[in-house]
């Protein structure tokens, strides 16, 4: 469980977050969701430990994250960052590989099981052989996911993990969230852009205005074409999924 206390962020003198509180659990998909600037991955950054919080603090397990070592931060949160750079010449499982940097000391191998362990839980298994560089951007993106389990952490924390994929692979994508939360029991916190994919795959949404919690609860009880006037600056008309969880915008039409 990750807890954010009267957070504030700062970028030198510019004021991202401010007085932020909420508990991530590991227990659901949470999704973050707001307009470009509204500090959704800053405040990623901060629960993770990777940009310090101006006051407030931030808590791993009950305990602050200044108490924690960042080998054993990565034991317990996993970081996938918007554009993720892999070193030339690496095959898929040498990449995979890495991410055990917290598991093991600086000159010993790692663990060859872990590696096929993790890209099976990606369907990657088939291409551990093949240079990393040659894959299609969802095949990639799904081995960054297998180097961030293969660190068999508690919490998942994901940026804009869609971007840059077509339609077809962004839902395989969030498929593959939707299991590796059940069946692996990892909780899931990311930045979604598509207002209707958040809806749709997040147990809980956390909107970002300003750089404060705008609204924070479940789809259904989130999303309305308010808020989503307000939020995003779009017009659009809020439909209702069948069983009424899954609340989704259609745009107004041309003008």
């Amino acid at each position: 469980m990750i807890e954010a206390r009267n957070i504030s962020v700062r970028y030198g003198d510019t004021a991202i977050l401010h007085d932020i509180s909420l508990t991530i659990s590991a227990h659901e998909i949470t999704t973050l969701i707001g307009a470009n600037g509204c500090g959704k991955s800053t405040l990623l950054k901060a629960l993770s430990g990777l940009h310090p919080v101006k006051t407030g603090e931030v808590l791993l397990s009950g305990h602050p994250l200044s108490d924690w070592s960042r080998k054993e931060i990565a034991r317990q949160i996993a970081v996938l960052s918007q554009s993720p750079q892999a070193p030339e010449g690496l095959s898929v499982a040498q990449l995979v590989e890495h991410g055990q940097f917290s598991q093991k000391s600086l000159f010993s191998r790692g663990n060859l099981a872990d590696v096929h362990w993790a890209l099976e839980q990606t369907g990657m298994e088939d291409h551990a052989d093949r240079p990393f560089d040659d894959l299609s951007g969802g095949e990639k993106q799904r081995v960054w996911i297998s180097l961030a389990l293969i660190q068999k952490p508690q919490m998942l924390l994901l940026d804009e993990p869609t971007s840059y994929l077509d339609l077809g692979h962004q839902i395989d994508l969030l498929n593959l969230l939707i299991r590796l939360q059940k069946d692996q029991g990892i909780g899931i916190l990311m930045v979604l852009h598509d207002i209707n994919q958040a809806s749709f795959y997040a147990d809980r949404l956390i909107a970002l205005k300003d750089g404060h919690v705008y609204a924070d609860a479940a789809p259904h009880d989130v999303i309305s074409s308010e808020l989503v006037k307000s939020l995003l600056n779009a017009d659009v008309t809020v439909m209702q999924d069948q069983s009424g969880n899954h609340p989704y915008c259609v745009p107004f039409g041309r003008i």
